[in-house]
């Protein structure tokens, strides 16, 4: 726009680039006046986006038929070469050629060229959608352009008019203000040819405080009031002036604007609408066309409408009844029955199957069933957690006190009841946590049938400790360990020896009591009970266990005098 507010020549010609015709500027019956209608343009700009996009659905669509198509025909390729691959890798039999086979292989080589059919749609279709993907792009410029220079030309229009705006707001002060200083003018005037003349100072007084009362405190003289009301008065012309240009530019840009350009515009969306929609069309029209094409190709290569035969009369050559009578006079004189006798053969089982077929378990299995059966003097499992306990947890704290994680002592305990033999407690997985091995052992003291030490003695061994009192003099304690000696004594062989080494295990263990703090005292706390099961009566339960405790510490103590005396 130019410094006056005009359209310069190029943006009045930039909404005409792309108009095909005028003709719906005035409508024929039954059509419908755009250039009438608020947002007729918008309408038209929201209808070639419609177009638009239907076009690029399009161009989805023919990608994604194309891409189908492409996988299918390369699919069926492969598939037939590998076939015939095969076929010539020793699918012949050495009587030759079947009427099957060779039925076969040309079956299998039809598809080569369906798929070669295949491919050829592909590419079509492809091009196809880079073509129309391209054709929008195009048109979605030109409308981007449409659009940009309606908007240049309603940016304009809304320029001027507020040019205008501010121009009648100008003009209409410099009025009032013309206006305010003729009245005052006016009223001065015919204050001053009113006025009675007196040559008394009270009536000098009283026309100067009328004076004061129209013009205020300082009272201008008349010439100056209408110097200052002429300038107004050019002031108001001159803003009347440039108010009416304004007005006759902004009018005329709109009348340029609704009267020419807008039909222009207008007229070039509705062209673009109808080339989209034709174009969309003939695409669509070629789609359907190539489709076929491709369809009538498949069909021609599997029926040819000259004299070559097609696939139903290539399985129609097949005689199964002389390819079997070819194949078994080949044959026949190759082949001879094995009536030989099958000979047995024993399955061998790995060695953890033949673990669970003939599982070797301890864990409620009383002492002499359990050391009979593995010919053992002190059960394996005994010597097993020992031996870890004393390379691992001497110097872990609780030791046997602490309580392992019941998931695993069930899994050790399940495999002890597997097969002790083929339990590696020194693994890591294991010795990582020394409190499990513990829990093992003292589950397997307390679940032994009839307990470690026999009833006969139990009685007799804990009757030593029927006083509370723990101070005793060499007499006495030389009884109890005579008295306790004679017991074990009398314990069955397989009961002594495996006594002995859980005593001789404890006493390791208690002399490491400044790191684990298992003294002989917290010892025979836990293996009181576990050594010598409380009584079954509820009464007679809580007296048993701690006599049971003070005897296991009093054997602790005395381990070694104990054991010299058996």
């Amino acid at each position: 726009m130019s410094a006056n507010g005009d359209f310069s020549e190029s943006e009045k010609l930039a909404g005409s680039q792309t108009s095909t015709s005028l003709s719906f500027v005035s409508p024929s019956a039954g059509q419908v006046d755009l250039t009438e209608i608020d947002g007729g343009l918008h309408m038209l700009l929201e209808r070639s986006r419609g177009s638009l996009n239907s076009c690029k659905e399009a161009v989805v669509f023919l990608k994604s038929r194309a891409k189908v198509e492409e996988d299918y025909g390369r699919a069926l390729q492969k598939a037939a070469q590998q076939t015939v691959r095969l076929m010539d890798n020793g699918s012949r039999t050495s009587s030759g050629m079947s009427t099957q086979q060779a039925a076969w292989q040309r079956l299998v080589e039809v598809h080569e060229p369906l798929a070669a059919n295949r491919m050829k749609f592909a590419i079509t279709l492809f091009e196809m959608s880079e073509y129309l993907g391209n054709y929008v792009k195009t048109k979605e410029n030109v409308r981007r352009k449409l659009r940009e220079t309606e908007q240049r030309y309603q940016r304009a229009i809304e320029e001027s008019q507020q040019l205008l705006e501010k121009a009648k707001t100008k003009y209409d002060m410099q009025c009032a203000e013309w206006e305010k200083l003729l009245v005052r003018c006016g009223d001065s005037k015919q204050a001053e040819t009113t006025a009675v003349p007196s040559v008394h100072s009270g009536n000098r007084s009283a026309k100067n405080a009328v004076s004061g009362i129209i013009f205020g405190k300082h009272k201008p003289t008349l010439e100056s009031l209408d110097r200052i009301c002429q300038e107004a008065g050019v002031k108001a012309k001159v803003a009347n002036e440039a108010y009416k240009r304004l007005l006759q530019q902004t009018n005329a840009m709109r009348r340029d604007f609704y009267d020419v350009q807008q039909p222009k515009i207008l007229a070039s969306v509705m062209g673009l609408v109808e080339e989209v929609d034709q174009f969309l069309k003939f695409t669509l029209g070629k789609y359907a066309y190539t489709y076929e094409s491709a369809v009538l190709a498949d069909a021609i290569t599997l029926k040819p409408m000259d004299a070559q035969v097609g696939m139903v009369e290539m399985v129609g050559d097949i005689d199964s009844k002389a390819d079997l009578d070819s194949y078994v006079q080949a044959m026949a004189t190759t082949a001879r029955v094995d009536r030989a006798s099958i000979p047995y053969r024993e399955y061998r089982m790995s060695p953890r199957a033949r673990l669970y077929a003939n599982p070797r378990p301890i864990f409620g299995v009383s002492l002499h069933d359990q050391l009979t059966r593995d010919a053992r003097r002190v059960p394996l499992i005994m010597v097993r957690c020992t031996e870890a306990v004393e390379a691992f947890g001497l110097q872990n704290e609780g030791i046997y006190r602490q309580s392992g994680q019941s998931s695993q002592v069930q899994r050790l305990r399940s495999e002890f009841d597997l097969d002790a033999e083929h339990v590696d407690l020194h693994a890591s997985s294991y010795a990582s946590d020394i409190n499990n091995i513990a829990s093992v052992l003292k589950m397997y003291l307390r679940e032994l049938p009839g307990g470690l030490v026999p009833h006969a003695q139990r009685t007799t061994m804990l009757a030593h400790f029927s006083s509370e009192s723990n101070s005793e003099d060499e007499l006495e304690l030389a009884q109890k360990i005579s008295g306790l000696a004679a017991n074990i004594r009398e314990m069955p062989q397989v009961n002594r020896d495996t006594l002995r080494c859980l005593l001789v295990h404890l006493d390791k263990v208690q002399a490491f009591q400044e790191y684990n703090m298992m003294n002989s005292e917290n010892l025979s706390i836990v293996f009181g009970p576990t050594i010598l099961p409380p009584d079954n009566a509820p009464s007679n339960a809580a007296l048993d266990i701690r006599r049971s405790a003070r005897m296991v510490k009093f054997i602790l103590d005395n381990r070694r005098a104990i054991f010299d005396a058996l």
